[in-house]
């Protein structure tokens, strides 16, 4: 077995990798996530950046074609663009040159928020930038790594579809370094797995292309009909929601075929046990699952059982954004979701201006998550407010009154695209303390915390915005599509909201009762917008108490303490015949904590 951390050494003293225990992934109670898209997050080599070919593999590569400049303004028309489409923009086709090493290269500085975990897009080859079209499930992307025309020749040498002949690229070692960096700073890592569908150069499907009828892969997917000279049909499969570049695996009602289901399953525990030695540090923490529903759920099952026998604490995660009792819980394949049904209620309360729901309402969206999930579950659900397949928060805030992820781009002429303002700043705040005091496990999309905004995707996609670049201003006009918050705009970091996520963090990290201590109701009011709930863990108690309104408001709260003080600045609260005397300014929130 190979040297570990301290940190680590520690967990398996403790217990936390025993195989004896229940297959279940404690660590992840109440942790902090961090969702990286690895190619905008950072170019930490600028000499894997991808050529023409690969990011038009199946396309002419439109003339002039080159990697974007990081630091030009989003709305920028490139030479190549403009000949390709008339002057509009190709965010698509766009590539920026995010890669693994830029991740190592910035773990000091995720760890810094305060961050438990890292949730990384999708990793393995692909043409696209997004990666959802995988070529592949056990080769990371040739462009992540350090030599990608060597692991071209590498991947080449392989039988795609048996374990035995597998090699490890310059691209996969670099990832596997990127998971013994993170576990040496005391963090988990996990990663995307799509599988219900691929990109048309994976290598199975292309073998069907080349050998059609004949090739001993022609079940592998969803074939309507094969090129036949003699009856004159030509070769057609069914795609993911009829996209022609995503062919989509074939399956029964209840299982995928077993040839890509044998293929994942023994993908998965390479990137899980990567040594195949049982040194379960080496590898990944887990797995978060594309478009789950649109699996057969006896594959879940089977799939689920494979990664708990490779690692009994990874966790599973599945993207559903409905509630899923079926999914996740005691006879569940999964852990926890992307609990996209906490964003929607604060979507419609907390965030909303003109179309609040009550706060009676609001509390009741939140208890329908907690009556859905056991109760060990829901330290675990991924408490997100954006994502990659989404707005911005700070977006999201400055365009109210909407549904979530709905209206959210160039299609709606009341959407404003500009930079948020110091209003839109203070309700962030507002958003984000109660996120980080609520149960479960807050997730922040990369950017987020230093103030990025950006409508629907292919906008909530902009690089990382870095404190050591200097970047163009960001120039809004008619020609962007928006018909509104047009103008130019400063690029930089944000670093009052950054001060206030690291503080927000270290308030939740150093109060456990925050992380996982029980969650009660104990004051809300619909006239007023106002609410309180308690958090508590072993005899310790902290009150968390929100004012959602425009205008200030008292709260009494039917509570008896003899001491109060704010967790946000240390200061003393005033208690009058031991009940504390609360009034919260406009859209202000108070954590407080007995003495």
């Amino acid at each position: 077995m190979k040297k570990i951390s301290f940190f680590f050494a520690l967990l398996i003293l403790l217990g936390n990798f025993t195989i004896a225990q229940k297959n279940f992934p404690d660590w992840a109670k109440g942790i902090i996530w961090y969702q990286i898209f690895p190619e905008r997050f950072a170019n930490g080599d600028i000499n894997n950046d991808p050529a023409a070919d690969k990011a038009f593999a199946n396309y002419p590569a439109p003339k002039g074609w080159k990697t974007t400049p990081w630091t030009s303004n989003w709305f920028a028309t490139s030479d190549w663009e403009a000949n390709r489409f008339s002057g509009k923009n190709d965010y698509t086709s766009r590539r920026y040159g995010g890669d693994i090493q830029g991740i190592i290269n910035n773990l000091d500085y995720i760890k810094s928020l305060g961050v438990g975990a890292i949730y990384i897009n999708p990793v393995f080859e692909a043409e696209s930038m997004h990666k959802y079209d995988g070529s592949t499930y056990h080769h990371i992307d040739i462009n992540f790594g350090s030599d990608p025309e060597g692991d071209k020749k590498l991947i080449a040498s392989e039988t795609p579809d048996d374990p035995a002949t597998w090699v490890w690229t310059s691209a996969d070692k670099l990832f596997l370094k990127l998971i013994r960096e993170t576990h040496n700073r005391g963090m988990r890592i996990i990663i995307d797995g799509v599988f219900n569908h691929t990109g048309t150069l994976f290598w199975a499907f292309q073998d069907i292309i080349k050998n059609q009828q004949k090739s001993k892969y022609k079940d592998w997917y969803k074939i309507k009909s094969f090129n036949d000279s003699v009856s004159g049909s030509r070769f057609d499969y069914k795609g993911w929601w009829n996209y022609k570049s995503l062919p989509e695996f074939n399956r029964t009602k209840e299982n995928l075929n077993d040839g890509p289901k044998n293929y994942i399953i023994n993908a998965c525990k390479r990137w899980l046990n990567p040594n195949g030695n049982g040194d379960l540090t080496a590898g990944i923490d887990g797995w978060r699952l594309d478009v789950a529903r649109e699996v057969p759920m006896g594959f879940w099952r089977d799939w689920s059982k494979a990664v708990k026998e490779t690692n009994p604490h990874a966790i599973i995660i599945g993207e559903l954004w409905e509630l899923s009792g079926d999914f996740v819980g005691k006879d569940g394949p999964f852990d926890a979701l992307m609990n996209y049904n906490f964003a929607f209620a604060v979507n419609n309360f907390i965030i909303a201006d003109k179309q609040k729901i009550k706060t009676s309402e609001f509390i009741k969206l939140l208890e329908a998550i907690d009556t859905t999930y056991p109760a060990e579950n829901l330290n675990i659900l991924q408490n997100l407010l954006d994502s990659h397949d989404t707005e911005r928060l700070i977006s999201l805030i400055k365009n109210p009154d909407r549904k979530f992820d709905s209206d959210a781009d160039e299609r709606n002429p009341l959407y404003n695209p500009a930079k948020p303002d110091e209003k839109d700043i203070n309700k962030l705040k507002l958003v984000v303390a109660f996120q980080m005091a609520y149960r479960g496990a807050p997730m922040i999309y990369y950017g987020d915390e230093v103030g990025m905004w950006g409508a629907d995707d292919p906008h909530d996609r902009k690089p990382m915005v870095w404190d050591y670049l200097k970047y163009d201003d960001e120039v809004i006009d008619s020609t962007s599509g928006f018909k509104t918050g047009l103008g130019v705009y400063k690029v930089e970091q944000n670093k009052t909201v950054l001060s206030f996520y690291k503080k927000i963090i270290s308030v939740r990290n150093n109060n456990a009762v925050l992380k996982t201590g029980n969650l009660k109701f104990i004051y809300s009011s619909d006239a007023d917008k106002t609410f309180a709930f308690s958090r508590e863990l072993n005899g310790e108690k902290i009150i968390a108490v929100f004012n959602v309104d425009a205008k200030p408001h008292k709260v009494d709260l039917n509570v008896k303490v003899k001491s109060l003080y704010n967790l946000m600045d240390d200061g003393n609260i005033k208690v009058k015949n031991n009940k504390p005397q609360l009034k919260l300014e406009p859209e202000s929130f108070l954590i407080l904590k007995q003495k």
